[in-house]
């Protein structure tokens, strides 16, 4: 699943809002509530708007209540508005430039003051969907498709209930978890391949900075650094770091020569001191870093409950609505599903007669047009192993990590993807990248056979 580039394209495309006073709406009554489409065709969303209608029920009257008693007049209530106007559009241009930190305090600013404009929710949807705040995200785009049934809305709702995030987010959550077990390496691994996928997100970059920090290896860290600095230009972690530096540089001072013995002594004090300075200022950060990541696994745990429950309702809803209408499409399904099934034999025979090219071919429509799990995760594992055997190593490369990140330990060729994919950027002479390879086999897969001595002894290699 590529989250950024999906939502970068759509940030660009958020409309614009005009600034004329004289053309903002004044809702002289403004106990609208949540907006319910009765002409509303999918009935499991109906179902949940409704649900969603009425616990908010009373959140809702209150915050009418208050809106009420803010407008003393027309002309207060739609300067109002025109300001969060102003606020989105400031919000909207700081994000296409790469200031999202900034970008997103503008936007929720402009949620103080008119907490129901849709654009407005919508954007501080997407840019809390690159800060990886998956809940609040939810929420956004939930609340934006009660207020008006809209495509952007319903389009996120949609995609952060698919069983895909449920995929990718489980995985996130894996690698948090194994930063507080002080499995670092098996962590680093999901979140740089997490990162070599969709490159936008904020959040595997300050994660993967502190780790490295946290370790002692500057260069990573510096490395991720700049890499965040590429996605979010003001972020607060980048303005901390640069503050470090200054205060490093202004502790640095010439010292003059002297013949007295005395300021010796001084500056022997003085370094025992700053060394021991220096031991718990290492200590706390150490602490700090460790406290960080528990409080971030705690929310990515309720984001992943959150929308577990939500999945649930979708999923009892939607069982209800389709047993009807299931048999109908049985004849249908079957027909593409025997379709997917004989080219994928028929690439499989290629394959075996070294018709390397038609075969790839065929698994490649099976991938990019095929509706089966079954055939398409096959189709994946197939590609990588015949472009490794035909000599193409980065598309081997690309699919073998598209199958580790897409699928689980519960399908059947995710440790030999593992595998494969670590043997082959040994054979290629990459020892780092294989070694971070076989390290989240052994994390994912503790069970697998392919943790044998063989890889045991490739982790021990310098």
């Amino acid at each position: 699943m590529i989250l950024g580039k999906i939502i970068k394209k759509d940030i660009k495309q958020m409309p614009r809002k005009i600034l004329d006073i004289s053309l903002v709406e004044d809702n002289k009554s403004d106990l609208t509530f949540f907006n319910i489409d009765e002409e509303e065709t999918n009935e499991t969303l109906k179902a949940l708007k409704q649900s969603y209608v009425t616990n908010n029920y009373k959140e809702e009257t209150i915050l009418n209540l208050q809106n009420t008693l803010k407008s003393n007049s027309e002309d207060t209530s739609k300067e109002l508005k025109l300001e969060s106007y102003k606020r989105y559009n400031n919000a909207l241009d700081l994000s296409i430039k790469g200031y999202l930190t900034s970008a997103y305090e503008l936007i929720e600013k402009a949620i103080e003051i008119n907490p129901k404009d849709v654009d407005i929710l919508n954007l501080k949807g997407l840019l809390t969907l690159l800060k990886c705040d998956f809940a609040k995200a939810f929420e956004s785009f939930y609340t934006a498709m009660c207020y008006g049934n809209n495509e952007l809305s319903r389009k996120y709702v949609d995609m952060l209930s698919s069983d895909e995030f449920k995929v990718f987010l489980g995985r996130y959550n894996h690698s948090i978890r194994f930063i507080n077990e002080e499995m670092n390496q098996e962590s680093i691994h999901i979140l740089e391949n997490m990162i070599d996928d969709d490159p936008d997100l904020i959040e595997p970059y300050i994660i993967l900075s502190l780790i490295y920090d946290k370790i002692g290896n500057v260069k990573k860290r510096e490395h991720y650094l700049s890499r965040l600095r590429e996605v979010d230009k003001d972020n607060p972690l980048l303005e901390k770091k640069k503050e470090e530096k200054e205060e490093k540089k202004e502790d640095v001072k010439p010292k003059k020569k002297s013949k007295n013995s005395k300021p010796f002594l001084i500056f022997g004090v003085c370094l025992l001191l700053a060394l021991g300075a220096y031991h718990m200022y290492s200590k706390n950060k150490i602490d700090k870093l460790n406290e960080q990541l528990s409080n971030h696994e705690q929310e990515l745990n309720k984001a992943g409950k959150e929308l577990n429950e939500k999945d649930k309702e979708i999923k009892e809803k939607e069982k209800e609505l389709n047993n009807a209408k299931n048999e109908g499409k049985k004849e249908d399904t079957q027909v593409i599903v025997s379709d997917e099934e004989t080219l994928y034999h028929k690439a499989v025979d290629e394959s075996k007669d070294k018709n390397y090219k038609e075969a790839i071919k065929n698994f490649e429509y099976i991938v990019s047009q095929g509706k089966s799990k079954k055939y398409i995760s096959e189709a994946v594992y197939q590609l990588a192993l015949l472009n490794e055997k035909t000599g193409n190593d980065e598309e081997a490369i690309k699919y073998y990590k598209r199958y580790i990140n897409t699928y689980t330990k519960n399908d059947q060729y995710y440790d030999d993807a593992f595998y494969q994919l670590g043997m082959l950027y040994y054979d290629k002479g990459d020892l780092e990248d294989a070694k971070n390879t076989f390290y989240g086999l052994r994390s994912e897969v503790p069970d697998s056979m392919y943790n044998n001595s063989k890889v045991n002894d490739i982790l021990k290699e310098k």
